[in-house]
């Protein structure tokens, strides 16, 4: 269904997230330039700012046009990087924050809070968690998680996404609900560490066995599943929980065909880092070409060789 969008003339266009704020802004902005067209038209520019911007030389017209241009892919590329009512993740995927901030694992809870209070069981509502709320509570959305020469497609990566196996709860022996600490954006691996609702270390997969205390075997820790295809499966088996748990650490649980485009395992990064990447590139490329035309539309009689002591009388 399209939907109209009101123009917000208040404070709240300012938010970059409000719509109405873009329509808002195109219609000022248009005014302004339909203004400023019929100010150039009707008022000749002052003889001392015609000869300080040389506006008699067409280099000078190409130093300020690609101002224009450069600006613009700087906005674009922050609004795409950081989020905007113009980048949706619905096009685009998430942001990075919203990983660092667990933005949707807060909303997943919220949502599944919510159906506790109502009396539902914990199967029942995380079985109402739709499946692209959770595929967004995945660090391979992550767009700071492709290398930026990794070539290719986001499938070439992790493989093509074929459904969710639901939320992973687990327990120890004790039946403290137990919690994967997730990987932070930039690394590449992550110690498994079990933590409790008070943030006590309880549980981990151990670098150095022999030293352990934490182990999954030593605390006894299970797994159940709520909610996706594995709804209700529990496992108790030490090395089928250590799997999960290292799962865990990078958000919601997915099954992930690799076989079909010969994935290789490696993140690569969605549209909205390929897209930001470009765009700023050219960004600073423009910016370097502003400078450079600009040095030398005012700097002309300069590096011709007229020099303010031209005429000094040399002995």
């Amino acid at each position: 269904k399209v939907q109209s969008v009101n123009p917000a003339w208040g404070v709240e266009g300012f938010d970059p997230f409000v719509p109405g704020g873009i329509a808002s802004h195109h219609i000022a902005a248009g005014t302004l330039g339909i203004l400023a067209g019929l100010f150039h038209l009707s008022v000749r520019p002052p003889q001392r700012l015609y000869k300080g911007l040389r506006m008699g030389n067409i280099e000078t017209v190409l130093s300020s046009s690609i101002a224009a241009v450069f600006f613009a892919a700087f906005v674009v590329a922050g609004t795409m990087w950081y989020g905007s009512a113009t980048t949706p993740i619905e096009l685009f995927g998430p942001t990075r924050y919203q990983w660092d901030q667990g933005y949707f694992q807060q909303e997943i809870y919220r949502r599944v809070s919510a159906g506790l209070a109502e009396n539902q069981s914990l199967s029942e509502a995380w079985s109402k968690i739709p499946e692209k709320l959770a595929f967004y509570d995945y660090i391979g959305n992550n767009p700071a998680k492709g290398g930026l020469f990794r070539a290719g497609s986001m499938d070439n990566g992790d493989g093509i996404a074929v459904g969710w196996l639901g939320h992973p709860i687990f327990r120890d022996k004790e039946g403290r609900e137990l919690f994967v600490r997730r990987m932070p954006t930039f690394f590449e691996t992550f110690p498994v560490v079990l933590v409790d609702g008070d943030g006590i270390v309880r549980a981990d997969v151990p670098f150095r066995r022999a030293e352990s205390k934490y182990s999954v075997e030593q605390v006894g820790v299970t797994v159940e599943f709520y909610g996706g295809e594995l709804n209700g499966v529990s496992y108790s088996d030490p090395a089928t929980v250590k799997k999960y748990a290292r799962r865990a650490q990078l958000g919601e649980i997915f099954e992930l065909d690799r076989a079909t485009l010969k994935s290789d395992g490696v993140f690569r990064s969605s549209p909205r880092g390929w897209f930001t990447f470009g765009h700023a590139s050219f960004a600073l490329l423009f910016f370097f070409g502003h400078i450079w035309h600009g040095a030398r539309t005012l700097f002309r009689d300069v590096f011709a060789g007229i020099d303010p002591d031209l005429d000094a009388q040399v002995e």
